[in-house]
């Protein structure tokens, strides 16, 4: 378990993967200089393309932005409400904890993922679904061509929204990708987001009444 101050940053850790400029992403929370403890470092499924040649030789270490920072907050107290827990005065985290590692998954993809364009992988809506509310750090729905999947949003600018996915999406009928996976960026528009209970594996909240 570890308690969020000042004094313990987190940082991302882009490591070369191939010639052609891709780099891994992981997380490292350094632990203090006066131990013997390692530090701590969650590998991450994204990669970032980097537009600098030199950066994707060698190995570069950055500190998470105010962004970074603030979806990871959003995130963790959005998993808390969902399971009916109090709000703490100060956040503590367990890194091992599947649901915070997919977390820092989803901050990752936000950060350095490379967004694909919707374009034939979305149905219609034409306003059959009511409109969803566009917040960063909100679980939303899309309703692809393979069914609805569960996303996440991470950025809004004006009718452009970019969402992390949380589903694989079966893109064998569209000429445009090979797949779409789990934490891959989807730039989408705002009439495209749905409420999250559309999705096929979304759990039901604790909260939510049956009638």
């Amino acid at each position: 378990m570890i308690e969020l101050n000042n004094e313990i940053p987190f940082l991302w850790r882009l490591s070369a993967e191939s010639s052609e400029g891709y780099c891994s992403v992981a997380m490292v929370v350094p632990c203090p200089a006066d131990t013997e403890i390692q530090d701590l470092t969650i590998e991450t499924s994204v990669m970032s393309l980097s537009s600098d040649s030199t950066r994707s030789e060698k190995e570069e270490t950055l500190e998470w932005n105010q962004e970074d920072i603030s979806l990871f907050l959003k995130l963790v107290n959005q998993k808390r409400l969902n399971k009916r827990q109090a709000m703490p005065d100060t956040v503590r985290i367990d890194l091992a904890d599947p649901e915070i590692i997919d977390i820092i998954h989803i901050v990752a993809a936000a950060g350095f993922g490379v967004a694909f364009t919707s374009y034939g992988l979305l149905k219609q809506t034409d306003g059959q679904f009511p409109v969803h509310t566009c917040n960063i750090g909100a679980f939303a729905s899309l309703n692809t061509v393979s069914g609805f999947k569960s996303c996440v949003i991470v950025d809004v600018e004006d009718d452009d929204v970019v969402c992390v996915l949380l589903d694989d999406i079966d893109v064998r009928e569209t000429d445009e990708y090979d797949q779409l996976c789990r934490h891959d960026l989807l730039l989408v528009k705002r009439i495209d987001i749905l409420h999250p209970e559309f999705a096929e594996n979304k759990v039901k909240p604790m909260s939510a009444v049956l009638h």
